[in-house]
């Protein structure tokens, strides 16, 4: 998988994927838009691949948007149809039915933090800091945070950090759940080969579709997030898979006992 913005490399089932553009401290320009969408996109139809880690090469995970890149002046119509693009970049990465955990190192801001948000699993460093700067130039966080921002850390803290435009440190970040931990930069990589190592031990099919019951699940009811439980775990059951995991843990188990 080659990219302009990202460098992709795949051991033992898990796909490192980094914002390639450290001479920029990674801002995103709509050439990463396009290349996320496209990574993502390939990445579901890899069988090979059950767990993607998405960091930032160089100095930091990715300072947000490229403003040099970006010009005014296009019309209403032209600026939705480019948003609904950036949209769909990171509904990829929500929509894949693998866990993608984000390494954030030194700085995340602006539409970077928003693709931070559609991952599942968030790890930092301790000197990470965080900010929604749109409101300070008048524009609101049109890729995700909005939406994302407060299923993860509630509504009033949502509003906090993306009305106020403030930066807030990874201490913060961990405590208010927008990250899961915070560990020593030199420690980062290798957490999260750890965490991506124990998921992709797990069975595919599940973790896909627990995956989706849990994103899913957020706007419905309980009743209507039970019934889609109960249809995912209907395609759990009938995975050849699921047969040959029991069989396993069975044998596992009647071993342990004879010893």
């Amino acid at each position: 998988m080659q990219f302009e913005t990202l460098a992709c490399t795949e051991k033992d089932g898990i796909l490192h994927v980094k914002l390639n553009r450290p001479d920029k401290r990674n801002a995103i320009n709509p050439q990463m838009f396009w290349d996320i969408e496209k990574c993502f996109a390939e990445v579901a139809s890899r069988p090979g691949v059950g767990a993607v880690l998405l960091s930032g090469e160089g100095k930091g995970f990715s300072a947000g948007t490229d403003l040099t890149a970006f010009q005014a002046g296009g019309s209403q119509q032209d600026i939705r149809r480019f948003v609904r693009m950036a949209q769909r970049a990171y509904n990829e990465i929500e929509y894949l039915e693998k866990a993608v955990i984000a390494l954030i190192h030194n700085f995340c801001f602006g539409i970077a933090c928003e693709m931070a948000l559609a991952c599942d699993l968030r790890i930092c460093s301790p000197e990470t800091t965080f900010s929604i700067p749109e409101v300070v130039m008048g524009l609101v966080p049109d890729d995700g945070a909005s939406q994302r921002l407060p299923r993860i850390v509630g509504v009033g803290r949502a509003k906090e950090l993306i009305l106020t435009g403030k930066t807030i440190g990874a201490e913060k970040a961990e405590r208010w759940g927008m990250v899961n931990e915070v560990v020593k930069l030199e420690d980062l990589e290798k957490t999260g080969i750890d965490w991506a190592k124990e998921i992709v031990c797990n069975g595919p099919i599940g973790v896909g579709l627990a995956k989706r019951n849990i994103d899913m699940s957020m706007n419905m009811s309980v009743a209507d997030g039970l019934e889609c439980a109960g249809m995912a775990q209907s395609l759990g059951f009938s995975d050849p898979e699921f047969i040959t995991r029991i069989q396993q843990r069975l044998e596992e188990r009647t071993k342990a006992k004879k010893s």
